[in-house]
């Protein structure tokens, strides 16, 4: 099914599914300009439109919105719904909507399910909530609080690594059941059961730069992503088609994490240079260089402290540092030990995490490269220094 789809007006929709004559829509359009009603509200008030076929219609048009559904679907269905007077859920499923859309949905239910992430009753519920709104199963649950975005994103990755064929779905669950308990990415779980067969540097993904750069939400992100996923298009297309970010902001964050990847900038100065190119129309090189003199110029925050670098790389998440912490000062035990023997980190990251502290006292690197250098050593768990000198940083 083709989802590139042009949009529609909810009159222009009720005319060609038969719901309502032209001329209803022609009466009723002054009346929505004069009161302020919505032109449906105006049709359903005339006793022209029943109240379910004007949400049907609703439905309809936010499917074709969020890029779900074509016109020449929805016009069909509709004319069903007005005919057989029948659901719209039955008109799709008739005319055999779901077997691209539902399917792809299914499966990462299904894989949060097996993941033991989501029980049965819950994800059945989601599910149903996605078929009936169009809106994506990630965001689903993560508006209703089942699970985190982190959680969510590692599914649809999850789901793009198996469409790709670089893991299969025995790996994916064993993976993401991993990446839930150990708070990592689902390519660092991938990574650390030994299921990628092909390692990479650990890079900027272009989403990560979008949010470091506030122009686009975590869940605006996780939505995207999945429609991405449906639609098998480019993540930054998704983003331009929602609206939710320009072509022009594409192709300078695109221009961004190609410098990141390069290691030629941070991820931080390249979503400080989006967002300056954003509010400003100035050249990309004048607002690099903007960026860098003022990173130059800047007072450096004091050294990191051990938990504050742990916490913010991700190795052990809040809650159970503040309790390693407590138990640390009431046994007078190092953090470290503590942390150890508890399994909240194992001796190599220790090490890694250390040697960064170490660096940091002695100004060799900033806060944001030991951050940086940590998430790169989390994907790679090689030799730390060796990694130091393969970024440039020694």
């Amino acid at each position: 099914m083709n989802k590139r789809t042009a949009k529609i007006l909810i009159g222009d929709l009720l005319v060609k599914a038969g719901m309502i004559e032209l001329g209803d829509l022609a009466d009723a359009i002054p009346i929505s300009t004069k009161t302020g009603l919505p032109v449906g509200r105006v049709l359903v008030g005339s006793g022209l439109l029943s109240d379910e076929k004007l949400q049907s219609a609703l439905r309809a048009q936010s499917l074709i919105r969020d890029n779900f559904l074509t016109v020449d679907m929805a016009i069909k269905s509709l004319q069903a719904v007005a005919t057989e007077d029948i659901s719209l859920d039955d008109a799709l499923a008739n005319n055999g909507w779901r077997s691209e859309y539902f399917d792809l949905t299914n499966k990462l239910g299904h894989l949060l399910r097996d993941s033991e992430l989501v029980n049965s009753d819950t994800i059945d519920e989601a599910l149903q909530t996605c078929f009936t709104t169009g809106l994506p199963l990630g965001r689903i649950l993560v508006l209703k609080g089942v699970i985190s975005d982190s959680i969510a994103n590692a599914a649809v990755s999850s789901q793009i690594l198996i469409r790709d064929k670089k893991i299969d779905r025995e790996q994916a669950v064993a993976a993401l059941k991993s990446a839930a308990e150990r708070r990592t990415s689902i390519e660092e779980s991938l990574d650390f059961h030994g299921f990628l067969q092909q390692k990479s540097a650990k890079t900027v993904r272009l989403g990560e730069l979008l949010v470091l750069a506030g122009i686009v939400s975590d869940i605006d992100l996780l939505s995207s992503v999945e429609k991405g996923l449906v639609d098998d298009i480019p993540i930054g297309q998704v983003l331009v088609e929602a609206r939710l970010i320009t072509q022009a902001t594409l192709d300078q964050a695109l221009q961004m994490q190609a410098l990141v990847n390069s290691f030629e900038i941070t991820p931080t100065q390249g979503a400080e240079v989006v967002k300056i190119l954003r509010l400003q129309d100035i050249p990309v090189s004048k607002a690099l260089a903007e960026v860098k003199k003022k990173d130059e110029t800047e007072v450096k925050p004091p050294t990191l402290e051990f938990p504050e670098l742990i916490r913010l790389v991700g190795i052990v998440p809040g809650k159970e540092m503040v309790i390693a912490r407590a138990l640390s000062h009431s046994t007078n035990t190092p953090l470290p030990q503590v942390l150890l023997s508890k399994n909240l980190i194992d001796q190599p990251t220790l090490t890694a995490v250390l040697r960064t502290q170490e660096l940091l006292a002695q100004n060799k690197m900033s806060a944001e490269q030991a951050i940086f250098a940590l998430h790169n050593w989390l994907w790679t768990r090689g030799d730390f220094d060796e990694l130091l000198k393969n970024l440039g940083w020694m």
